[in-house]
């Protein structure tokens, strides 16, 4: 996933677009090609690597979201965690697609199992915005199984890969790295004994084990969304830090 240099730079960056962003009106009338092009240069800084992916992402921030959005901000109205990160989720589940399913038969915008759309009260997971808020607070509840203690941050990553592959395997990895003297409540850490986590319980499955580098790849993701949903909606509300 992203190191923790890269996500202090996203968080500082932002904090300077903000700046920028909050100048008063005359002022920003003044400079407002320029910060479009601040923005257009900071995401695409972050989409470096795929620029397609960051194409068919503005289109459907601009065709597919805005039918969602009141959903995931009433969702996380009394969530702990900001209405951007629920969309960066669903995105990345089902790139807002309310009808989408997997081969597992996994259903809708945040693509709910039959047994968590069970557990979170969803009767129809194809509808949107029961998905939306089942998926919400299925999150919510994930992050509150975690301690206290950790961090705002390594409780969303650590939370995000729970989402992805089930809370059992984040306790046993957390469990595993007290035992190999790293620290449970760093999701950098966490990362490390997951590896082997997952290669005991899943290796025999196939011949090439990829189970724990998608799950990297799916927290790294959904951390590029959220950055970038961050950015374009420039909403001072998501600084993760004021909240801690």
């Amino acid at each position: 996933m992203l190191n923790n240099l890269k996500l202090r730079y996203s968080l500082i960056s932002f904090l300077s677009l903000l700046t920028v962003l909050t100048l008063e009106a005359p002022v920003l009338g003044s400079y407002s090609q320029e910060n479009k092009s601040f923005i257009k240069e900071e995401l695409e800084f972050f989409w470096k690597e795929d620029m397609a992916g960051f194409s068919i992402f503005l289109d459907r921030t601009e065709t597919r979201l805005p039918k969602y959005k009141n959903y995931f901000e009433a969702a996380a109205k009394n969530l702990d965690v900001h209405w951007t990160l629920l969309a960066a989720i669903s995105y990345q589940e089902s790139h807002w697609n309310p009808k989408a399913i997997s081969n597992t038969g996994v259903r809708g915008m945040m693509m709910l199992t039959q047994k968590t759309a069970k557990e979170m009260g969803i009767n129809k997971r194809t509808d949107a915005e029961d998905s939306i808020y089942g998926g919400a607070n299925y999150f919510q509840k994930t992050m509150n199984r975690l301690p206290i203690e950790i961090s705002k941050l390594d409780k969303i990553w650590i939370s995000l890969a729970a989402y992805n592959l089930g809370f059992k395997n984040i306790e046993l990895a957390r469990d595993l790295a007290v035992s190999s003297n790293l620290d449970p409540n760093l999701w950098s850490d966490v990362a490390l004994s997951l590896k082997e986590v997952l290669l005991e319980r899943y290796g025999k499955e196939s011949k090439e084990f990829d189970k724990h580098d998608e799950v990297l790849k799916y927290v790294k993701r959904i951390n590029l969304y959220y950055t970038s949903l961050s950015i374009l909606y420039k909403d001072k509300e998501l600084l993760l830090l004021a909240k801690k």
